[in-house]
């Protein structure tokens, strides 16, 4: 535990040295309007700036991410339906020409069908007399 609470103090030590490093930046100049800011101030309102505008395009691109998905899925049915007709109208306009290979299958299933024995009648359900 000691170890732990150790490493995360020189961890925070050499984090915080960075900071300061980062924020004294005197050559920095951030405009905002029409005035000019400079120094650790500049550095800070700068890079409080940038988060900001960060979380904002954040926010607008899950937001763009969710109507994207609503409509693209809401374009997927409209497409998969479209494919079914398309199937159905190539089908429909195909199978006047199909009726020749139909010809044998339909005789066969005839056929077959007229060779089939009666199903045996099911076994009478039992019913439960009423109490």
């Amino acid at each position: 535990m000691k170890k732990v609470f150790a490493l995360t103090l020189v961890l925070l030590f050499f984090c915080t040295v960075g900071a300061w490093f980062a924020f004294d930046a005197n050559d920095l100049v951030v405009t905002v309007g029409d005035s000019d800011y400079d120094g650790p101030l500049g550095v800070l309102l700068g890079t409080v700036l940038t988060g900001g505008v960060f979380a904002v395009m954040a926010v607008a691109m899950v937001f763009a991410a969710a109507i994207v998905t609503v409509v693209m899925a809401g374009v997927g049915v409209i497409v998969i339906l479209s494919l079914a007709l398309a199937a159905v109208v190539a089908i429909a306009a195909v199978s006047p020409l199909l009726l020749p290979l139909m010809i044998p299958f339909f005789i066969y299933w005839l056929v077959k069908r007229r060779d089939r024995k009666p199903a045996a009648p099911a076994a009478p359900a039992l019913e439960h007399a009423p109490a």
